[in-house]
């Protein structure tokens, strides 16, 4: 009788541990997700703004770009930990 308790205890925590396993692996793809869409739409607004105005609008616009993807990068990094 113990030893089928203990089986069945060992399952359960094996089944906790995958699904933890699998919610860490969901969190880094989600968090791989958002930083690549930012990155794209802060390059995409960059490079439009540097070919069509003057180098001071362009450098103006990189540094917002710059602080705009740190300020999401923190808050991605906040909803994690609500989720946690």
């Amino acid at each position: 009788m113990k030893l089928l308790t203990m089986l069945k205890l060992l399952k359960v925590i094996i089944i906790i541990g995958r699904f933890d396993a699998m919610y860490k692996q969901t969190m880094n793809t989600a968090k791989g997700i958002g930083m690549g869409i930012l990155a794209g739409a802060a390059v995409a607004a960059v490079s439009t703004k540097m070919l069509s105005g003057s180098h001071k609008k362009a450098a103006n616009m990189k540094k917002s770009a710059g602080k705009a993807i740190h300020t999401v990068g923190n808050l991605i990094g906040d909803v994690e930990k609500m989720l946690r």
